[in-house]
């Protein structure tokens, strides 16, 4: 079920690449998720915690945790080093771009702690699997370290895949349903639509 679209657009020209990547992958997640049972859908997410605020371009909410999808809107040849150090040439030279893995955990911790606050169930949060999932553009060509594939890295075309491997695993490790049945999911959806703060302009993609 999808519990929040995204936020109107009220960007200028230098978002429009931006929003236009959004709604494909709102579209793409609405495609596969707005009559499921097993994963609910907030886009476009914003919650302040203590003086930081946590963002999620996608949340995606199941029963045994919570999926951070980070989209990386980089076109292009890119080079992620052994080190997860992701690298692309600029200036005839190749230039860090960090790593959009940490990137997304950052946000997904920042989501942690903003919930942790607010349950009345202390370390309920603690039982949820947290993981993240960073979607690079369609037309990106990634250079794997040697170790191969990054589990956490996939193109639009594969969310679906890359998510159903995510569930599949956590319902092989995981004894139960899962703490967040149907239900609690809604509540945690709405929950987090009415703690949503929009960015102001100067800080959106």
């Amino acid at each position: 079920m999808i519990l929040k679209e995204l936020d109107p657009f009220l960007g200028g020209p230098e978002a429009l690449a931006a929003r236009i990547s959004a709604d494909r992958m709102a579209y793409y997640l609405r495609r596969f998720y707005r009559r499921s049972d097993a994963v609910d859908v907030v886009n476009q997410l914003s919650v302040r915690s203590g003086k930081s605020t946590a963002r999620a371009d996608h949340l995606l909410l199941h029963a045994h945790g919570l999926l951070v999808v980070q989209r990386e809107d980089v076109a292009g040849r890119v080079w992620i080093d052994d080190d997860g150090q992701w690298l692309q040439w600029s200036s005839g030279q190749l230039v860090s771009m960090g790593s959009p893995i940490t990137r997304a955990y950052v946000q997904a911790l920042l989501l942690k702690a903003f919930l942790d606050k607010r349950v009345r169930q202390k370390g309920f949060f603690d039982q949820l699997e947290l993981d993240v999932l960073v979607v690079v553009s369609d037309d990106c060509e990634i250079e794997w370290p040697r170790t191969g594939r990054l589990a956490e890295v996939c193109n639009r075309e594969q969310v679906f895949e890359r998510v159903t491997e995510c569930l599949a695993q956590s319902c092989g490790t995981a004894a139960g349903k899962g703490p967040l049945t149907p239900g609690e999911r809604r509540v945690l959806g709405k929950f987090l639509r009415l703690s949503h703060c929009p960015l102001p302009l100067a800080a959106r993609d």
